[in-house]
């Protein structure tokens, strides 16, 4: 398989290209993360901002007000349902699923990834 040198320049310069996109593009991710993180600093240290007086202006609606909460209560605890246990529950519940499933299995055939591979 002989290849001439311009096609051979051709695929350096593609492979080139590629490098140096995914160089700026790693660049610029960076950058803008930088840029984020920086602005999220800054919103951290700036003050907050009263929200309530503008919405209640806005919409009508009351300041919030700190809820209690309630008292800890340990939750009820709930029965299983009864019935069988679910280690010893049939996996099909009448004859015609069992057939379902035999007429699957035989249409779909053995798995394919436990043969080894096509010698082509």
């Amino acid at each position: 398989m002989g290849k001439s040198g311009s096609e051979l320049l051709v695929y350096g310069l593609i492979i080139a290209g590629f490098l140096l996109f995914n160089y700026l593009a790693q660049k610029l991710a960076k950058k803008a993360r930088e840029q984020q993180e920086a602005a999220e600093h800054e919103a951290a240290e700036a003050p907050p901002v009263a929200q309530e007086d503008t919405l209640e202006d806005i919409w009508g609606r009351l300041p919030v007000t700190a809820v209690q909460p309630p008292e800890h209560r340990p939750a009820p605890r709930v029965a299983p349902p009864p019935g069988r246990p679910a280690a010893t529950r049939r996996l099909f519940r009448n004859r015609q699923d069992l057939r379902h499933a035999i007429v699957l299995m035989t249409v779909l055939g053995p798995c394919r990834a436990l043969e080894p591979p096509d010698p082509r």
